[in-house]
């Protein structure tokens, strides 16, 4: 698993340290599975067309009738697995926000219950303020030339903000997709941010988490590290 290493005699508590490990492992076997789970969808795609071309020349379609029963079953996998990744991804990005800025501002430590609190799943909303916390400017200088630093910074910010973005094109989907089905909730865009991705990301629809989910993964793999460079040059 990646993971920075941390002395256990820093500021972190060991709540936050414990917290943010336990995330950290939850997310990245959910998106190793996701990926095996991928890999299948993709197989079974080319298995599919394969399957057309035989069942055209038979009068007997149980070739394709069985790809397509188990393409069926990879396919809500695959679903079930990247909703089970959004969650404990999105709540490490999150807590790993609340932990690097307070550890910048020098601030008690998180208590018990707010750690726990933000270990939940966020709304989007709650994401999209996270993603909006200039991390970038919070990051020390490394050994190197000055303008390789803000070549880093502008990355990272630009890397940011992009997932911020997207993260909004979500809300903005599942207000469309209450809107398609006339739902009675959400109704306003303030409504949508309300909401939990995985509450409002039905299987008939494309997925919700499209687009975000992966560049959300590099942004929660990254804010541990971040956390301890910050630490490291104090």
């Amino acid at each position: 698993m990646r993971f920075a290493q941390f002395d256990e005699r820093g500021p972190l508590t060991t709540t936050e340290l414990g917290a943010l490990r336990s995330l950290n492992a939850a997310f990245l076997t959910a998106r190793y599975e996701l990926q095996s789970a991928s890999a299948l969808w993709d197989r079974l795609t080319s298995g599919s067309d394969v399957a057309d071309v035989h069942d055209a020349s038979t009068t007997f379609p149980f070739y394709g009738q069985a790809v397509g029963d188990i393409a069926y079953g990879a396919s809500a996998y695959e679903r079930h697995v990247a909703l089970i990744a959004w969650r404990y991804t999105a709540a490490a990005v999150v807590l790993g926000v609340a932990v690097l800025q307070r550890v910048v501002e020098a601030k008690p430590p998180l208590t018990a219950a707010a750690v726990e609190e933000l270990c939940q799943e966020p709304t989007l909303g709650r994401l999209y303020e996270a993603l909006s916390v200039p991390v970038a400017d919070h990051l020390p200088e490394r050994e190197h030339a000055l303008h390789e630093l803000l070549d880093e910074r502008t990355r990272t910010a630009q890397q940011w903000t992009q997932v911020r973005d997207r993260v909004d094109d979500a809300i903005d989907l599942v207000l469309e997709i209450a809107v398609d089905v006339d739902a009675a909730h959400p109704r306003t865009k303030d409504e949508a941010a309300g909401c939990l991705l995985t509450e409002h990301c039905p299987p008939y629809t494309d997925p919700v988490y499209e687009g975000v989910l992966e560049p959300l993964f590099r942004l929660a793999e990254d804010i541990p590290f971040d956390i301890s460079r910050i630490i490291t040059k104090g």
